[in-house]
């Protein structure tokens, strides 16, 4: 009767790992479920829950000497170190106690079908969370390969490549505007440009790519990037090309002060490649200039910007000819 008498004490008061919580017990439960961090599919009763099942599995003192908790006289701390078997034990209660575990994940994650999450089962589950989320003592290695499977599992059944970016290409100045779109996909999608070696995220919608000169061919790739929240990327990598504004001649009014009556012009150049050799030649009527110097050419060197200006003429104010400029394959009359 002694002998059953004290097994009864040990019975009621939790002590043999059997029977309910003692005092000590559910101190340390509280310190636990205060502490462990609580992910947003869960509720503060489903931690409650999973604690609860953990100390019906180890006991306080046994979870104090694998470091899970400390005491000092009445009052227990949580310390967050895990060994990694009791760390999938309590996700896994975790994910039992939810109710429907695959439904509030797949909520949380923004899955449409969580049929893949019940199939891959909250074993498999809890190791990834109890890796991803706690920090491990022990069994580091074994921890990344049950992460692996279950990202295995997770890819298997959710990974998408994302649709390509779109863009359309405008010409600029000695440059190609590209404006994104974001095309509709599951997860975050992110629009990286550079090329491989130097994605850089864009900012915005735009990207400017610079060319030497007008009329240059300009391209740029573009990245498409769906993360899922359990760390894997699907990625799809279109180019786009454009062509930037050609380079142009014009003549542009000025003011003449040579005699009464005359008017002039200057002519002005842009999109050209900095410190390029321009050489403009002039006729009128198809023929001679008719420059007071005899000479109908002139050479310049593109300023930095591809802008500037090549030289000025002087008319008297009955000129009416055809009088015309040309630099290579460009020229431009004179609007008289």
């Amino acid at each position: 009767m002694i002998g059953l008498g004290v097994g009864g004490f040990l019975y009621f008061t939790g002590r043999l790992g059997i029977g309910p919580l003692s005092a000590a017990d559910k101190d340390a439960a509280k310190a636990i479920a205060a502490g462990v961090e609580k992910p947003a599919w869960a509720s503060n009763g489903d931690v409650d829950c999973a604690v609860d099942e953990l100390l019906h599995e180890h006991r306080s003192g046994d979870l104090e000497e694998r470091g899970l908790v400390e005491r000092s006289g009445d009052t227990w701390t949580y310390t967050g170190e895990w060994k990694r078997a009791d760390a999938n034990t309590y996700y896994e209660s975790l994910l039992d106690c939810s109710g429907n575990w695959a439904k509030q994940v797949g909520d949380e994650w923004d899955l449409e079908d969580t049929d893949c999450l019940d199939d891959i089962g909250a074993g498999t589950m809890a190791a990834w969370f109890a890796q991803d989320s706690l920090e491990l003592s022990d069994g580091e290695d074994a921890a990344e390969e049950d992460r692996a499977e279950a990202v295995e599992a997770l890819d298997e059944c959710y990974l998408k490549t994302p649709p390509p970016p779109k863009a359309t290409a405008r010409a600029a100045y000695r440059a190609v505007e590209f404006t994104f779109t974001n095309s509709a996909s599951a997860g975050d999608v992110v629009i990286n440009t550079g090329g491989p070696g130097s994605w850089t995220p864009l900012k915005g919608q735009k990207v400017k790519i610079d060319t030497d000169e007008g009329g240059a061919r300009g391209c740029v790739e573009a990245q498409a990037v769906t993360t899922y929240p359990w760390g894997s990327e699907a990625e799809a990598v279109d180019e786009f090309c454009g062509t930037s504004k050609p380079k142009r001649i014009w003549w542009k009014k000025k003011r003449c002060t040579t005699e009464p009556g005359c008017y002039a012009f200057q002519l002005h150049y842009e999109g050209f490649r900095d410190f390029e050799s321009i050489t403009a030649s002039y006729t009128s009527n198809g023929g001679d200039c008719m420059a007071v110097s005899g000479r109908c050419s002139d050479t310049v060197t593109a300023a930095i910007g591809g802008r500037g200006t090549v030289v000025t003429w002087s008319f008297p104010g009955s000129y009416q000819g055809n009088f015309v400029a040309r630099v290579g394959k460009l020229k431009s009359r004179l609007p008289n």
